[in-house]
């Protein structure tokens, strides 16, 4: 299991920047995309912005 925790400040501001932008996010599946989706699911609220 991969450790998110030196990428959760960033997940974090990604999350914060997106909503204030109305953006959404989304990846495509792959071992990174997982990763990506993964970390940013990890912050509270990202469900508004995290589309797949």
């Amino acid at each position: 299991m991969t450790d998110l925790t030196p990428l959760l400040p960033l997940a974090r501001e990604i999350v914060e920047r997106c909503s204030a932008a109305n953006l959404l996010v989304a990846t495509a599946e792959s071992c990174t995309g997982g990763l990506v989706a993964g970390t940013l699911t990890e912050i509270a609220g990202s469900s508004a912005v995290v589309d797949r």
